[in-house]
C-alpha cells in the first residue's frame, strides 16, 4: 500500500510538473499582456523553482545520495559515444516517420496569443536552449531516474525498474503535445537508454550530461541558424 501512495504521488508530480509550468506561464503571460520573451522568464522562473522543491522532497526522503559524485572512468566516454549513435539513430527513425507525428501543442491557442504581444528575440532563444538542453534533463533524470529507479523495482531482475522508467518518461512527453505512437516509441526509446546509463553506472551526473548532450545535438543546430541571422541582419546588413 505504501508502494501504491508512492507511486500515486510520483505520477502526479510527473504531470504537474509538465503540465502547469507552460499552463501557468501562458495564461500569466496573456493577462499580462506580455510577449514571449517574458513567457520564457516566467517559464524560466518555474522550472527552477520546481527544481529546488524536487531536491526538498529528495532531502525529506533521504535520497540525496543519487546525487552523489562518482569517480571518473574512461566508460564515461563509452556512454558519451553512445548517447551520439542512440540519438544519430533515433533521429533517422523520426525523419522517416516524420509525416505521422502529431505536433500540435495542447497550448497552440495561447501560444498565439502570447506572440501576438511580442515575437522570439535572442532573450527567449537562448532562454529555451538552456531550459531544453540543461534545466529539463536534470529535472527529469533527477525525477525519473534518480527517484523512480531507486523507489520502484530497484536493480530488478528483468529490468522492470529501466522498463517503467523509460514508458513513464515516454508517456510524460505526450501530456502537452506530439500525442501519436512514432513519438511514444521515439521518447521511450531514449528513455531507456538513460535509464541503461544510470542502471549500469548508478551515476545520475553521468545521465544527466547524456540527457543534456542528447537535447544539445537536437537543438544546437537551430540555434546556430538563428544566432548567425540575428549577427547577419544586425551588423553586418
Amino acid at each position: 500500500m505504501k508502494k501504491l501512495r508512492q507511486f500515486g504521488m510520483f505520477l502526479l508530480i510527473s504531470f504537474l510538473s509538465t503540465y502547469l509550468p507552460q499552463t501557468i506561464g501562458l495564461y500569466v503571460t496573456i493577462i499580462l499582456g506580455l510577449g514571449i520573451d517574458s513567457y520564457s522568464i516566467i517559464l524560466t522562473m518555474e522550472l527552477v523553482l520546481i527544481l529546488f522543491l524536487l531536491v526538498w522532497w529528495l532531502q525529506r526522503k533521504k535520497m540525496l545520495f543519487v546525487f552523489e559524485k562518482k569517480s571518473w572512468n574512461w566508460s564515461t566516454i563509452f556512454y558519451l559515444l553512445a548517447c551520439y549513435v542512440v540519438n544519430q539513430v533515433l533521429g533517422r527513425f523520426w525523419e522517416r516517420y516524420a509525416h505521422l507525428i502529431d505536433y500540435k501543442n495542447i497550448h497552440d491557442y495561447l501560444y498565439t496569443m502570447v506572440l501576438s504581444n511580442g515575437r522570439p528575440t535572442f532573450l527567449s532563444t537562448i532562454l529555451s536552449f538552456i531550459l531544453v538542453v540543461i534545466i529539463g534533463p536534470i529535472l527529469e533524470e533527477t525525477l525519473d531516474r534518480g527517484y523512480f529507479m531507486n523507489t520502484f523495482f530497484p536493480q530488478s531482475k528483468y529490468y522492470l525498474d529501466v522498463i517503467f522508467s523509460a514508458l513513464i518518461f515516454g508517456f510524460s512527453h505526450l501530456i502537452l503535445s506530439h500525442r501519436d505512437p512514432i513519438s511514444l516509441l521515439y521518447f521511450s526509446f531514449f528513455g531507456f537508454f538513460f535509464a541503461l546509463v544510470y542502471r549500469y553506472t548508478s551515476n545520475l551526473r553521468l545521465t544527466i550530461l547524456c540527457h543534456c548532450l542528447f537535447n544539445f545535438f537536437n537543438h544546437a543546430k537551430p540555434i546556430w541558424i538563428f544566432v548567425y541571422n540575428f549577427i547577419y541582419y544586425r551588423f553586418f546588413r
